[in-house]
């Protein structure tokens, strides 16, 4: 709770909120401030507008009377969208808001009384604010990438039958992925459609129809029907309008009077977590709290030459040496990690491969997080191919609770396929002998299998071979990387027919050993998958709504947005010039992490949507043909509606008695820990989980 006026808690989100309305706005007007200077500004508007608003609501409180049944009206419009307890604890804030919406009326009946000149002079100084701009009344043809197997040859098709004389609407009926009333626009102004489609439409004449073009929806054929020019409104049509703006303008002014006298009887007060006090002075309030970090210490090196790995080539990035974290920067990154996290934070060790940094690294690291932090602040995974792991490694390792992903991906045929090393030689055999000894040393271990275009054929032998292992924690992992040419998808890509069926097929070996209505095994995507049904957020990235909740942390202290995107245009900065609270939180991670919400029409009519969001925006990107969809698009699609009602009865089940629900490691798919339903719940609310999310 960082604010209080006159002793009101105003919650943090609320504050971010407001400084979220002004930001676009004030960056605007002042693009050359600094964000420092900017965000402390914002900070002290968002601070002055909430003690205003909650002047008025005072006022309204103790002036205005709203009926039972006006609230009982009003409360009856979101009925069907709450509970009967919700819509109970809603009573008061609807009474609020229409005391409040009573209250602003009558300053604006105050000031209402308007001659019809003042109205007539008003327009006249400001009739460039009255301009209707050009403005073209289009039909379109369109086909969605992807809606065919070659929709630019069926969209050749329907030019020529167009250029044969045939009508448009009536051809628009027969081919069209948008049929009916979806072929015509109507008017629309420059702005309302996509710059490609808005280029070709507003330079075609009346009558004319366009040839083929493509926009990121598709391919198009476009009819313009009319055209409209720019016009200034005439008085008449826009008096009313006028007389709006007048008694708002004028209105704003009055209640601003009234706030400016009301101020010296409120008091401000902050009461700001002792972690965000250095940043919230600056005028920074974070909405994505830091818990979890990649952290990449031997950056891309590696001791394997995996044919399908997509990290060795980052070593372009950087010189050309070996490359190894300094104790400088992984001091100064435990450190932040300790000053500006809440509550348990997890390092995610990963590579390249991060055991080349030694033993005696990591020793160093968790006497680091001694020193920084209390005894459970701290989590560690450890993600690994396993060649350098011994048994010094493996006392080491459950000692300290390590969580151990190990890179494994079935039997010998499978895993040697491309898991070789620098002399083309298979990994297994090592690999096979390092899982049994990290098993037989109770180290907290997980399989880590990548799924390519030879071991999704394979589902069911991979399956029984890491049982046979002693995994209970599986986490399959598809692949997709471009070819070298960056015009497809690379030979060794999963396909996403192959990979549906693959999915299909583990989930029935896994429902085949339920005990109790219970799994036995974990497996990563079915677990996060789960956490949906029974309504709380998934824990794995890739199906999230929102990207960029962790940040990569290179072995020069570059931190990147993500595993995926350790580029250029996704550094956020170095962890010894800059705060890792605030790179989360920077601008750039919150576009990257709006990235993925940017989806084609296919998706965002998708009745799977909710739960993959489009998937990973990675896997949009490295199949160019997809066309901004998920390369594995068919697969979420085939075991979503395979395994729904499965999901379904499992969250009944849940719900009717005080079964576990699986609480996942953010990148390493950790199930040791668990929540009840009588637990409190993890959103924070203070209520049982039962009676929250899970309800």
């Amino acid at each position: 709770m960082p604010l209080l006026i006159n002793q009101k808690f105003i919650e943090e989100i609320d504050i971010i909120d407001e400084m979220k309305k002004m930001r676009n706005k004030h960056v605007d007007l002042y693009p050359d401030m600094s964000k420092t200077e900017r965000e402390k500004l914002l900070f002290d508007w968002a601070i002055e507008n909430l003690l205003e608003r909650q002047i008025l609501i005072d006022h309204a409180n103790g002036t205005i009377n709203v009926t039972p049944e006006e609230v009982q009206t009003e409360s009856e419009k979101i009925r069907d969208d709450l509970s009967e307890q919700e819509l109970e604890s809603e009573f008061e804030l609807i009474k609020t808001r229409l005391k409040l919406e009573k209250l602003l009326k009558e300053f604006r009946k105050k000031v209402s009384d308007i001659s019809r000149t003042e109205l007539r002079n008003y327009y006249k100084k400001n009739k460039a604010l009255y301009k209707i701009p050009e403005q073209v009344h289009a039909k379109h043809i369109v086909r969605h990438s992807g809606s065919t197997e070659n929709p630019l040859s069926l969209m050749k098709k329907i030019k020529s039958e167009l250029d044969a004389g045939e009508d448009f609407e009536e051809v628009g009926n027969r081919y069209s992925d948008c049929r009916g009333a979806g072929l015509d626009l109507g008017y629309f102004p420059r702005g309302e459609m996509v710059p490609a489609f808005e280029e070709v439409v507003f330079n075609l004449k009346k009558g004319e129809t366009s040839d083929i073009f493509q926009t990121e929806f598709g391919y198009h054929i476009a009819k313009v029907y009319d055209r409209r020019p720019e016009i200034i409104a005439s008085f008449e049509q826009v008096e009313h309008h006028i007389r709006n703006n007048i008694i708002e303008e004028r209105a704003e002014v009055e209640i601003q009077k009234f706030v400016d006298s009301q101020k010296d009887r409120y008091s401000l007060e902050y009461k700001l977590p002792q972690n965000k006090v250095k940043s919230a002075q600056a005028g920074f309030l974070f909405r994505k709290p830091l818990e979890f970090l990649l952290v990449k210490p031997a950056g891309p090196d590696c001791n394997l030459a995996c044919d399908y790995c997509f990290y060795l080539e980052k070593e372009k990035l950087f010189e050309k040496h070996s490359h190894r974290m300094s104790d400088d920067i992984l001091e100064t990154m435990i450190r932040q990690a300790a000053e500006q996290s809440e509550g348990r934070f997890n390092f995610g060790w990963q590579g390249g491969e991060p055991t080349l940094m030694g033993l005696d690294f990591y020793k160093k690291a968790v006497e680091l997080q001694k020193k920084y932090g209390s005894t459970n602040q701290f989590g560690n995974s450890l993600q690994t191919n396993g060649i350098l792991l011994d048994e010094e490694w493996a006392d080491f390792l459950v000692n300290n609770k390590f969580l151990v992903g190990l890179s494994i991906d079935g039997e010998k045929h499978i895993h040697d396929k491309y898991r070789k090393n620098k002399n083309g030689e298979g990994s297994w055999e090592r690999v096979r002998k390092v899982a049994e000894m990290l098993l037989n040393k109770n180290v907290m271990v997980n399989s880590l299998s990548v799924v390519n275009d030879y071991s999704v054929n394979f589902p069911e032998e991979t399956y029984y071979f890491l049982k046979s292992l002693g995994f209970q924690f599986m986490q399959f992992i598809p692949i997709v990387e471009s070819d070298q040419e960056g015009k497809q998808a690379a030979g060794f890509s999963t396909q996403a027919e192959k990979y549906g069926e693959f999915l299909c097929k583990i989930f029935d070996l896994w429902k085949a050993e339920f005990i109790d209505n219970q799994p036995t095994t974990s497996i990563r995507l079915f677990d996060a998958v789960f956490y949906q049904y029974v309504g709380m957020e998934s824990p794995e990235c890739t199906l999230r709504k929102e990207c960029g909740i962790y940040t990569v942390v290179e072995h020069n202290g570059d931190v990147y947005s993500c595993d995926f995107f350790v580029e250029p245009e996704w550094k956020l900065g170095n962890i010894l010039e800059d705060n890792l609270l605030e790179m989360l939180n920077s601008e750039k991670q919150e576009k990257f992490g709006k990235m993925k919400m940017d989806l084609p029409a296919k998706c965002r009519t998708c009745e799977w949507l909710q739960f993959c969001h489009g998937g990973c925006p990675k896997d949009r990107l490295r199949d160019p043909r997809d066309q901004n969809i998920s390369h594995f698009c068919a697969a979420y699609q085939r075991f979503f509606k395979y395994a729904d009602s499965t999901f379904r009865q499992m969250a009944r089940n849940f719900l009717k008695q005080d079964a576990p629900v699986f609480k996942i490691d953010t990148e390493m798919g950790e199930t040791q820990n668990q929540i009840s339903r009588n637990d409190p719940c993890p959103c924070g609310s203070g209520k049982k989980y039962k009676k929250c999310c899970g309800r």
